[in-house]
């Protein structure tokens, strides 16, 4: 039986491996917190002294997905249990890889996003290996969740499918069937540097950024909030990154913007971002002769996802709930996971797992232990229930 003392000890032991995705590095950052290799090894070690047999997958340099399987009694269904192992940065946390129990909930970096899941699963592939279900399960222990989907997306074309899947992401153990997609890319302005005390020599591309996103704001604000979807909500669009100039006694000859678009069930995120590149266009013909604006293809494409709430892994999960006194509703979130790439290739795919969104990335990440204990069992008992009858 999963304890609290067991899943404070599992979980402590995950957050102390720094497992920060390489994408966030920063040049003051020590090479040493980045990459997934050792706590993907640390997770393989556990899970084969289980007696689960599960092997590295080699993806990138350093960055492999952990695969663990148990084999069902008759093996005429796989469900799909996937979670991962990438964290976001540290800045401004305070000895983030230093594990802290307080009030039962475990504080670190990776505590809820995704340690938590990380844990219940493995967890529940023990008592699942010590007495199997109807179908067969399968660990997907997943490199790059939180920038390109790498890992998930080499398992999904190496051969990896599944009748069902549970995505791990801290959802407060309610049953998420919709999330919106995100699509990121750049714009760049190009102007003309100058020096600041004659700047009518130049051309000021942030004044020309500042515009754009004005234009961008009056003429697509409008047209995103005429769009809804029952679960998820409408689109979304923001710039989320500003950078430009050269100095501060200099025109900025440059500036560039980083979009994040949201899309809901039913967008294309392709059409999403010609959407901005069409009046981006238009913007670009009003302006002064000698500057340029590049629209740049996206460099982030994650799509959005709604399960059919008829399917089998929907109606178990709910079943679960209902077992446990929590609420038998499917819910939609704005956030992005792997669970949208494994629904595009045709797993009916669930994101469930303990603790909140709203602690994840942030500088106080905590989840509470007795919750990752009932994920644990949950799981465990939704993977029961899969395929059973």
């Amino acid at each position: 039986m999963t304890t609290l003392d067991e899943v404070t000890g599992l979980l402590s032991d995950l957050v102390s491996i720094p497992s920060v995705n390489p994408a966030f590095r920063t040049d003051v950052d020590p090479s040493s917190i980045f990459g997934e290799q050792a706590k993907a090894e640390y997770v393989l070690s556990w899970l084969t002294d289980a007696g689960i047999p599960a092997q590295l997958q080699p993806v990138l340099p350093d960055r492999p997905n952990v695969v663990a399987t148990v084999q069902g009694r008759d093996g005429r269904k796989t469900l799909m249990l996937e979670c991962h192992l990438d964290t976001v940065q540290v800045t401004g946390m305070d000895a983030p890889f230093t594990p802290r129990l307080r009030d039962g909930r475990l504080h670190g970096r990776g505590a809820v996003d995704d340690g938590g899941c990380v844990v219940a699963m493995m967890l529940a592939m023990r008592a699942l290996q010590h007495n199997p279900p109807a179908s067969t399960v399968v660990l997907l222990a997943a490199m790059d969740e939180e920038f390109q989907y790498r890992g998930v997306a080499h398992y999904l074309d190496h051969g990896g499918q599944a009748d069902g899947g549970i995505a791990g992401e801290p959802t407060g153990l309610r049953i998420v069937s919709a999330c919106k997609g995100c699509v990121r890319w750049r714009i760049e302005v190009i102007g003309r540097a100058a020096h600041s005390s004659e700047p009518w020599r130049g051309i000021d591309a942030i004044a020309i950024a500042a515009d754009l996103l004005a234009h961008l704001r009056t003429m697509l604000t409008p047209r995103l909030a005429a769009r809804h979807h029952p679960l998820v909500g409408s689109p979304t669009l923001i710039c989320s990154m500003i950078e430009g100039g050269q100095g501060p006694n200099t025109v900025a000859g440059s500036c560039v913007l980083t979009f994040d678009r949201r899309t809901i069930p039913g967008e294309s995120s392709i059409d999403a971002w010609r959407d901005v590149e069409a009046e981006t266009a238009r913007f670009a013909e009003t302006i002064i002769n000698g500057a340029r604006i590049i629209t740049h293809p996206p460099f982030i494409d994650s799509v959005s996802m709604a399960a059919d709430e008829r399917a089998e892994i929907v109606q178990v999960a709910l079943a679960q709930c209902r077992a446990d006194g929590l609420p038998a509703v499917v819910e939609g979130v704005g956030f992005g996971s792997d669970a949208s790439k494994m629904d595009s290739a045709g797993i009916p795919t669930i994101v469930f797992g303990p603790g909140s969104i709203e602690q994840a990335h942030t500088t106080d990440e905590y989840v509470a232990v007795a919750e990752v204990v009932q994920a644990a069992r949950m799981i465990e008992h939704i993977a029961r229930r899969f395929g059973a009858t």
